[in-house]
């Protein structure tokens, strides 16, 4: 018998022996050769290798043969890596995230890796429990997106696995981060409505914890103070990042002695809530009160009358934050990874920064 007919019958016997799960060592046996020359053949990078062509077309065919699928729990632990990144989002109904996510998808899946996705409902401790869960995987690298997230993050984790993060979003991590200038952006929205002749100028916002919100009322205060208008603190309604607190805020603005005559809002999901509040209370838009967003999101353009906003490149900061990550992450992880390894300096904290644009629609016009 021949050493060619040998191998057919090893690779008969381990078809027929009733497993129902072929392992690693069913195909060394039936291709005649040893595991780790197996490994190293079904390996991504089995380039690499001095490996016969032949020896490694041979264990490939012999592999297929069998129905042979690598265990990619095992394959993770013996290489240190995983090729899977955590994601995780405040709030994946906000039409600000997918487009996000669809940019990290996109950049991961050409790099080779698949995400993994979780939702935090803005919870702290539901945010450190996917964490932990992700780390403890042996996730290849983290990505954040919110950067009011670290004020919650137990940094010790990450640190304990080493694991690679990227935030998108001001955050005060030890990490690089894909971050607008919500400031400016408020300035800049809030200075067209001075520029069309309002005076009395409210802000429909978010939750005060967020350094989004934040960032964008202080970009708003700006504005009024470098125009000489007075910041009143009456006019600046704290909420949810949602359609009710703009429609709860802007039936409480509409009832004040003195209403203001335009409102910006922290993002387009309150702006629809403003609009329909204003809707009911009978007042034109922007005839006797003029409404902005933030974000441009996909159905802004579609509202009647169509909304004045600012547009956010949500699909480039999720593309731009996953090529950070993926080139932060080595070749071959290792627990004792060097400063060099995790990039030190700018690379490692710098923060890499999106521009934005005011987007003039049908919204906003001068005061009545």
């Amino acid at each position: 018998m021949t050493g060619e007919q040998k191998k057919r019958t090893r690779a008969s016997r381990a078809q027929a022996s009733g497993h129902k799960t072929v392992s690693i060592r069913d195909v060394a046996e039936a291709a005649g050769v040893s595991v780790a020359t197996v490994s190293r053949a079904l390996s991504a990078d089995s380039e690499s290798f001095q490996m016969r062509a032949e020896t490694r077309r041979h264990v490939l065919e012999t592999s297929a043969a069998l129905g042979y699928r690598p265990n990619d729990l095992a394959r993770a632990l013996l290489q240190q890596r995983t090729s899977v990144l955590g994601v995780i989002v405040p709030d994946i109904s906000n039409p600000y995230y997918p487009g996000m996510v669809r940019g990290i998808e996109d950049v991961a899946s050409l790099a080779g890796y698949r995400i993994v996705l979780c939702n935090t409902d803005r919870e702290p401790e539901r945010l450190n429990r996917y964490l932990e869960t992700l780390v403890k995987s042996r996730v290849d690298g983290v990505l954040i997106a919110g950067g009011a997230a670290d004020t919650a993050i137990d940094v010790g984790i990450l640190d304990q696995y080493n694991t690679k993060v990227v935030v998108v979003g001001r955050h005060g991590m030890h990490c690089p981060s894909v971050q607008v200038d919500n400031v400016a952006a408020g300035e800049a929205i809030t200075a067209h409505l001075i520029a069309l002749g309002h005076r009395r100028i409210a802000f429909a916002g978010g939750p005060e914890s967020s350094r989004t919100m934040q960032d964008r009322v202080e970009g708003y205060r700006r504005a009024l103070t470098a125009h000489r208008l007075a910041y009143d603190e009456s006019l600046v309604r704290a909420g949810e990042f949602d359609e009710d607190s703009g429609y709860g805020a802007a039936r409480a603005l509409t009832r004040l002695p003195d209403p203001p005559t335009a409102v910006v809002s922290v993002n387009d999901r309150v702006a629809v809530g403003v609009l329909a509040a204003l809707h009911d209370e009978g007042v034109p838009v922007p005839g006797r009160m003029s409404v902005t967003g933030f974000d441009d999101v996909s159905f802004s353009s579609f509202l009647r009358p169509k909304l004045t906003t600012v547009a956010v490149p949500t699909y480039e900061i999720g593309s731009t934050a996953a090529r950070l990550l993926v080139d932060r992450i080595p070749a071959g992880r290792s627990e004792g990874a060097s400063e060099e390894d995790e990039g030190a300096g700018e690379s490692r904290d710098g923060a890499t920064m999106l521009p934005t644009k005011v987007v003039v629609r049908d919204s906003s016009g001068p005061p009545a």
